[in-house]
């Protein structure tokens, strides 16, 4: 099984070589062993993802993340986890390809609401833990939900976290109290940068609070909804939302924005 994770960042650039190592041997330790996990970032993107412009242009230009996921499809991967929580051309790759593809926020939140009857997240920045709870909302589990922490830093600061995780991991700790104290009983590490060091410090529970690690959630369910495509067939609806545009319209598409996929 060949699977696809995109990062909405451009992980290949030397700024996030901590974080791709990290994210990298994690996967790899939870991952089957017939599961060959791929780490992709985006050609070119910005680090200020704590603006939507940025999600935006990160997700939709010609080397952004959409035109990447075609590229999945195109390459012949089994299926698709997107490694960021603000869930970047979910809907739309969803709706240009037939592998199945799974976003972090989406399967996480879903999954939170299995475990706890009450949940949550930390964002990295107040900006983003605003989107995090429009996010919620979107999902339609806003009942089940606690609005979301911030730690307050950018995702430049959450990179220092991989080299000394010490002020990073006060600010969570002092936001999983926070919550703890609004009733949450599921917490979700809301990026998949600040995932990746709150698992390396093996913190999965404080106050009775389970803290989930959603990058391995992310992969299992990917894996595991692979196997159920490949045996029943099941993907998505195409009656509406994920209503399949025609080849060709496709290929006018991907050339009309210049999309790298475009061949």
């Amino acid at each position: 099984m060949k699977i696809w994770w995109q990062s909405s960042t451009a992980i290949h650039e030397d700024g996030l070589k901590d974080y791709r190592e990290a994210l990298t041997q994690h996967l790899n330790s939870v991952k089957r062993d017939d599961t060959e996990v791929s780490v992709n970032g985006v050609e070119r993107g910005s680090l200020d993802l704590h603006f939507n412009s940025t999600v935006a242009l990160n997700s939709f230009a010609p080397g952004g993340v959409l035109d990447r996921l075609i590229q999945a499809d195109q390459e012949g991967f089994d299926g698709v986890a997107i490694g960021c929580f603000l869930d970047p051309a979910l809907q739309e790759a969803r709706e240009l390809t037939n592998i199945p593809i799974f976003g972090l926020a989406e399967t996480s939140i879903h999954i939170a609401c299995m475990l706890g009857s009450t949940f949550s997240g930390i964002a990295f920045c107040d900006k983003q833990a605003q989107y995090y709870d429009a996010t919620v909302r979107k999902y339609g589990l806003e009942n089940r939900a606690v609005p979301f922490a911030s730690l307050g830093i950018d995702l430049q600061q959450v990179q220092k976290g991989f080299s000394d995780p010490t002020e990073m991991m006060d600010l969570f700790k002092k936001s999983v109290a926070e919550l703890a104290a609004a009733g949450v009983e599921v917490i979700l590490p809301a990026c998949g940068c600040v995932n990746a060091i709150v698992v390396r410090e093996r913190i999965f529970e404080m106050e009775g609070i389970l803290i989930l690690d959603i990058n391995a959630l992310l992969l299992k369910i990917t894996e595991a909804m692979v196997d159920l495509h490949k045996l029943t067939g099941v993907s998505r609806s195409r009656k509406l939302l994920y209503g399949m545009p025609t080849k060709e319209n496709i290929t006018q598409i991907l050339d009309t924005y210049n999309f790298r996929s475009a061949g």
